[in-house]
């Protein structure tokens, strides 16, 4: 007994030593303190605070908010205060003043800088302010916050002078804003200047300049920037200079100016972008600069407009020394060149000074002109080196000016292979754009290539591009070019079929020159010139509408139907109708068809004409002040004003020829003669056919 005893009394020993052992545990501790009393005042303490509301006007930082300003009232001052509750870090406010600014609110935002500035440093705030001001073109109030940031004591950054000169590039139409970009690019280099001047900086006051149109002080910047170091030149800096030479040459020319004084300015400036390509191209031999398509289109594009014949060429140099695109032609002057039969440049537009080189024959002997686009050679021992260079990757941009250079240069075949190359999806897969394709029509009109230039336009439908008016007109001039081939016409036609699809009222300018080539088609028989009036005849009745239903002001503006032709368009549109005119007269005084099938093209030319002396005679009194501008007759002027009233659809005065109902009578009537030619047929036209036909 005793000693069971003594072993229940040592169990319950140990247990209870167990027990002392977990209450001590970090474990049971905490949970003891979350039982403990004070842990449950502080929860009590802790939601009494978040269910009370906070004050209305009060805010952490109300003793740094400094005065009020006497311009803002009660409600401005009490909102702000509130924003500012939730806006306290400068980025949180950065964020928020940018989001509000594209909503119009300036003035608030610019109370909530002001008055966050006295606690906080908003600089990039400031310049949301200014960027903002300057989109929109107010640039006096742009200075005057960049004055302000300033006086409070939120000195300017290195973005601030970046922004300033962005935009006052893209207002460089106002007055004063060359010296003002000046002043703030000079104010980098101040000695209490807090901001070091970069190369961002100058290229952003080169392009105000060169908006401008200021090179002399373009050049003023240019000149003081370092041949080396973090400031030194790189390919934005090239690249705004050789468009602002181009831009000079182009638009501000003086007035009176003579072919040889033109000429002699071009080459001027030409020089100067030779010398300055020399410096682009051995600070890219030396790992110095990257050479992109874009700047070697600015430099390729300035050489286009020069005087001579051998800056054109040298444009297919360029592309070889910055692409690693071979010539496909040879060098102008070369024997090569000589050797290889191609034409002669007449380049009848040239200065005669200008049409030769002049061989450099100076005392020094300079290397002669096109050197500095020669193909850089690869640098090595023995040349064994791979060459380090990295060229430049061919885009649009390059694709159409060598489009331009071949035709400048005469190179048909070159221009063609260059085309072949470049969009080959085996070797640089250029995908033409519109603008591709319209340098490549302007060649197949040198090159009197109608039937390319039909299947060209084709394509463009067929890309989802739409031509407009000037498309139309190189094509239609390519046809006018070859109109010593058989088939020219027909493309012709061709021509003028698809512009009636695409465009809502036919070109006049592209009609004339249709009917113009109609006329002078040396190998046009009968048919053709029927042919021809057939596609002409919906075309004659829609300009028709335009002259008549156009005429005067318009009373109501509802309907986009015919509008009112004045001025040069008027003119075209008449010279138009004249050139059909043409047409008809060239088919009824030939021998080209039966005297018997000749009347009805005498009664269309005869309501033609009739037509057109109208219009003359009421333009001339228009234009001597004598009548106001009217309709020409009752029945047009009911069409138009069906139209405006929305009684008749827009889309059934556009016809084009593959309208049956368009077809005039005498194509019909023609049609049947050549079937039965022993059946005499007299054409019965109906009431309806005939009220068409007398429109």
């Amino acid at each position: 007994m005793g000693k069971k005893q003594a072993l229940r009394r040592q169990a319950r020993l140990e247990g209870e030593e167990g027990e002392e052992d977990e209450a001590s545990s970090p474990q049971y501790a905490e949970d003891g303190f979350k039982t403990s009393g004070f842990a449950a005042n502080r929860k009590k303490r802790e939601i009494a605070a978040l269910r009370t509301p906070p004050a209305r006007y009060e805010t952490p930082n109300l003793a740094k908010l400094g005065p009020r300003d006497p311009r803002m009232s009660d409600s401005d001052w009490n909102r702000r205060k509130r924003e500012l509750q939730h806006l306290k870090d400068p980025l949180d406010l950065a964020v928020f003043v940018k989001r509000e600014l594209g909503k119009g609110k300036v003035e608030e935002m610019l109370q909530l800088v002001r008055m966050a500035c006295h606690s906080m440093q908003c600089v990039v705030s400031w310049n949301h302010i200014i960027d903002h001001q300057l989109d929109n073109g107010r640039i006096n109030d742009a200075f005057k916050v960049y004055n302000e940031m300033k006086k409070r004591g939120q000195f300017p950054d290195s973005y601030t002078y970046t922004i300033i000169l962005r935009g006052l590039s893209t207002n460089a139409q106002t007055s004063g804003v060359v010296e003002r970009a000046l002043t703030v690019y000079h104010s980098l280099y101040a000695a209490n200047s807090r901001v070091e001047p970069s190369i961002i900086h100058t290229n952003a006051a080169l392009k105000v300049c060169a908006r401008a149109g200021n090179v002399d002080a373009l050049w003023g910047i240019a000149g003081k920037i370092p041949e080396s170091g973090p400031a030194a030149a790189n390919q934005v800096t090239y690249l705004t200079i050789l468009n602002a030479i181009r831009q000079s040459l182009l638009i501000d020319a003086p007035k009176g100016e003579s072919n040889e004084e033109a000429a002699a300015r071009k080459e001027r400036g030409i020089m100067e972008g030779r010398r300055m390509w020399e410096d682009i191209v051995g600070r890219w031999r030396r790992a110095d600069l990257v050479i992109d398509e874009e700047l070697v289109c600015a430099m390729g594009r300035l050489l286009l407009i020069g005087p001579r014949p051998r800056d054109w060429d040298d444009v297919l140099s360029l592309v070889e020394q910055t692409m690693d695109i071979p010539r496909l032609v040879p060098r102008l002057g070369s024997k090569a060149r000589e050797e290889s039969g191609l034409p002669r440049l007449r380049a009848p537009n040239v200065p005669q000074d200008y049409r030769f080189d002049d061989d450099h024959l100076g005392p020094d002997n300079p290397p002669a002109r096109g050197d500095e686009f020669l193909a850089l050679t690869p640098q090595g021992v023995g040349a064994v080196m791979p060459n380090p260079l990295v060229y430049a990757q061919p885009g649009n941009n390059t694709l159409s000016m060598i489009q331009e250079a071949c035709q400048n240069i005469v190179a048909q075949k070159a221009a063609h292979e260059y085309w072949e190359l470049l969009t080959d999806p085996r070797t640089y897969n250029v995908e033409p754009d519109f603008n591709n394709l319209s340098a490549r029509l302007r060649m197949m009109r040198q090159n009197r290539a109608s039937s390319a230039a039909v299947e060209l336009l084709q394509y463009m439908l067929d890309k989802g591009f739409t031509p407009g008016p000037g498309t139309f007109r190189i094509a239609m001039s390519t046809c006018v070019r070859d109109k010593n081939n058989h088939n020219t016409l027909r493309n012709a036609g061709r021509i003028l079929e698809i512009m009636t699809k695409v465009l809502e009222d036919a070109d006049f300018k592209a009609v004339t020159m249709y009917a113009d080539l109609a006329i002078r088609f040396p190998l046009a028989k009968g048919s053709d010139l029927i042919d021809a009036l057939t596609l002409l005849h919906p075309i004659c009745r829609n300009i028709r509408l335009q002259i008549g239903v156009g005429a005067g002001e318009r009373k109501s503006g509802r309907s986009p139907g015919p509008q009112y032709l004045k001025g040069e368009e008027r003119q075209n549109a008449v010279a138009a109708l004249t050139r059909i005119y043409g047409v008809y007269d060239k088919l009824i005084l030939s021998n080209l068809i039966a005297e018997e099938a000749k009347s009805p093209f005498k009664a269309e030319r005869a309501r033609l004409s009739s037509f057109i002396q109208r219009v003359r005679f009421k333009d001339s009194r228009i234009e001597k002040g004598w009548d106001a501008p009217e309709k020409e007759d009752e029945e047009e002027e009911e069409v138009g004003r069906r139209r405006d009233d929305g009684d008749e659809p827009v889309e059934e005065t556009r016809e084009t020829s593959r309208d049956r109902g368009s077809i005039p009578t005498w194509k019909k009537e023609w049609v049947r003669q050549a079937q039965r030619p022993e059946r005499r047929f007299t054409p019965q036209v109906s009431q309806r056919r005939r009220a068409v036909r007398d429109m």
